[in-house]
């Protein structure tokens, strides 16, 4: 046998860290420290029963009127927590995704993608102000959500001429990208982030395999079992079941009509929404590619025709949440 790759050597190690605990909050450690003796004088007072809103409210009251020194104790011991799952958090970050930690690390390095000219024209004060007034002039709401809306709308609208100018700076910043990233791409911290990837999805692979050779176990036991059980001694067989030959009947096939009938598939996958390829990098560069993904998928979403800019427009107005941000796109 030959000697285990340092991939699958280093999944033990990766699946032994765990994910630390949250910090908790001082009012909750004064909480479960008095918590037994306030049941416990509520039980007496009531007969034995005791209601979790009651007790909740006993607790409350007790913390608002213990002093600010008592109060400093439980603050203090609430302070150190933060500052153990902090340290927790960073090592297991640095364990579970070393590659991830690496770009942390050097995100003043990695050049940033440019704005969209979508987004460029968005963040233009005077066409801010303009699809205010025009929201305001229809007598609609102007909140940012509305004012977001707007802005995609005229975006929507606007000519080739409008959008000239915002497209010709996004080619110029696009350009200084590239000559950025290609020397970044020739650093020694870019090619540490590149090793550190590549051990990650060996180590991933190397797990993937053991849990499948791991799962198929039961059943190859599964079907030993049954070889055994069939091969039964011939000794434990009667002479009389061996010597009399069952009647031969004529195998009964099944219906040529069922033979040639064929298969149902399984369900035909749906395609993967159309998203523009500039948007998906913006929503990257914000955190907020995998909620593009998803909101752009929902069949109502789809329906409704609406841009790749709009949708991602709702998603920062309703920071990264899906749901609000659908309701937005369909409420406007």
């Amino acid at each position: 046998m030959g000697a285990p790759s340092k991939a699958s050597a280093a999944a033990p190690e990766a699946a032994a860290v765990q994910k630390p605990k949250k910090a908790v909050s001082a009012y909750w450690l004064y909480s479960n420290e008095v918590r037994d003796e306030v049941i416990k004088a509520q039980k007496e007072a009531n007969g034995g029963k005791v209601k979790f809103g009651d007790t909740a409210k006993e607790i409350s009251s007790k913390w608002a009127a213990i002093s600010e020194a008592e109060k400093k104790v439980y603050e203090d011991k609430a302070a150190a927590d933060k500052q153990r799952y902090a340290a927790e958090w960073k090592a297991f970050l640095e364990a579970s995704d070393p590659a991830g930690t690496l770009r942390q690390k050097y995100q003043h390095m990695i050049p940033k993608k440019p704005l969209t000219p979508y987004f460029v024209f968005s963040q233009d004060p005077v066409l801010r102000e303009k699809a205010t007034q025009s929201l305001k002039d229809e007598g609609k709401d102007a909140s940012n959500k509305q004012v977001v809306s707007k802005l995609a709308e005229m975006w929507k609208a606007a000519s080739a001429e409008v959008k000239a100018p915002f497209e010709e700076r996004h080619k110029k910043e696009q350009a200084e990208f590239l000559e950025k990233q290609k020397a970044w791409q020739a650093t020694p911290e870019f090619a540490e982030i590149e090793k550190a990837q590549r051990a990650q999805e060996e180590q991933r692979k190397a797990e993937t395999e053991q849990q499948a050779a791991e799962a198929k176990e039961p059943e190859k036991e599964a079907k030993t079992g049954k070889k055994r059980s069939r091969s039964a001694p011939a000794a434990e067989r009667t002479p009389k079941a061996a010597k009399e030959p069952k009647e031969k009947t004529p195998a009964q096939s099944a219906p040529a009509a069922e033979s040639k009938r064929p298969k149902k598939g399984g369900k035909k996958e749906e395609p993967a929404p159309q998203i523009d390829a500039g948007v998906l990098a913006q929503a990257a560069k914000l955190g907020f590619e995998g909620a593009l993904k998803n909101l752009a998928a929902r069949p109502e979403v789809v329906a409704c025709g609406k841009s790749s800019e709009a949708l991602l427009a709702a998603l920062q107005t309703s920071n990264g949440l899906v749901n609000p941000a659908k309701r937005a796109l369909l409420g406007a």
